[in-house]
């Protein structure tokens, strides 16, 4: 559930407005209408897991996540913000530096590490190469512009000159396409959260119930949920996309629905004083 709730409630306000670089008010009134929609799903989704068992219903959102996710988060930066997709996919960004080991539990250290960071703040794509001169980095954008060293605005310059949107158009997003994208998000979570209370009451007997539902719940949710903008931040920096990050909780949602089909029991009806 962590990395649904992550995923639909959480990085796409940050997705919208740091990546597609949405108007921050567009971006969390689309989020807070997901939120609100979530409360009548999952009170629906709990309904159905009584009538149809538990199991079913925590598999169907498991997969449901998995497979939505990388397409609706490549959805929002269509339909969100079109002309940064294609400057993405038609003007090659290619950065060239030594030592450009960037993760997000270290300060960037040099220059080409912090052109890694502020690539991955203007949502711009780019390709790693080793350093042509050593010693020195070099950002080479489109055809001609080329900056030396980390110079920030040099760099946005050259990215406005080739192209690249600052803000995203208002006009050019398409309202209703978005919501409809994010309410794919907010579905699988309401097909986790509906049954999971009751879920985690059924499977453990009375006596060790709390120690045995809380210890695993929390571990997951620091561990896994906790450490999500940590590694969707690394996977895309060292990728250079932000898109490529989602495949984090992609594989991990595909993990869970494997050991969910082979491991979980069906605990609809299961007495709950033994």
């Amino acid at each position: 559930m962590a990395l649904l709730f992550f995923s639909s409630q959480v990085y796409t306000n940050v997705y919208l407005k740091s990546v597609v670089k949405l108007d921050p008010q567009l971006a969390g009134t689309l989020v807070m209408l997901g939120t609100l929609v979530l409360f009548p799903l999952t009170v629906f989704c709990g309904w159905l897991s009584d009538r149809i068992g538990r199991r079913p219903v925590l598999l169907a959102g498991l997969l449901l996540g998995c497979l939505v996710i990388l397409p609706v988060f490549k959805g929002l930066m269509h339909y969100g913000n079109p002309a940064l997709e294609h400057f993405n996919r038609t003007v090659p960004v290619e950065l060239y530096g030594e030592s450009c080991d960037y993760g997000p539990f270290t300060k960037a250290r040099n220059d080409c590490e912090r052109n890694q960071e502020l690539f991955a703040k203007l949502g711009v794509s780019y390709t790693l190469y080793p350093t042509r001169t050593s010693g020195q980095t070099v950002a080479r954008i489109g055809k001609t512009g080329e900056v030396a060293g980390y110079v920030p605005e040099e760099t946005k310059r050259a990215l406005r000159d080739e192209g690249w949107p600052e803000r995203a158009d208002p006009n050019q997003a398409d309202r209703l396409m978005l919501t409809l994208l994010l309410m794919a998000t907010v579905l699988p979570l309401a097909l986790i959260t509906g049954p999971q209370t009751a879920v985690l009451a059924e499977l453990f007997p009375a006596r060790t119930r709390y120690t045995a539902a809380a210890l695993p719940h929390n571990l997951s949710a620091g561990w896994i949920g906790g450490m999500s903008p940590f590694m969707v931040t690394l996977f895309s920096v060292k990728a250079g996309d932000a898109f490529s990050g989602m495949w984090y909780p992609a594989i991990l949602l595909a993990v869970a629905f494997t050991v969910g089909l082979l491991f979980l029991p069906e605990t609809r009806n299961t007495p709950l004083d033994g």
